[in-house]
């Protein structure tokens, strides 16, 4: 059985507030402000960016409001350490 690994968040503060409920406050903005409404049916796959919030929250936010309530059985995430 794969074992799950946890990474400490290295730059919170610098791209994204450190504080977990302005955290919060934050992404909910991008969420809120995205001019879409959750899609009705199944979402099997969804692209965000992962720069810091002020380039890349518009678009993340966008992305992630039409999958806002639904409960995924999977989540893959692809990244690099950089």
């Amino acid at each position: 059985m794969p074992t799950t690994m946890i990474r400490r968040p290295a730059v919170a503060g610098q791209f994204y507030p450190s504080d977990p409920e302005e955290l919060r406050e934050t992404v909910d903005a991008y969420l809120d402000a995205a001019d879409v409404e959750p899609a009705a049916a199944r979402v099997v796959t969804i692209v965000s960016p992962h720069a810091g919030y002020v380039y890349s929250g518009p678009t993340a936010g966008h992305a992630f409001a039409r999958v806002r309530g639904k409960r995924p059985a999977r989540v893959v995430l692809l990244g690099c350490s950089h």
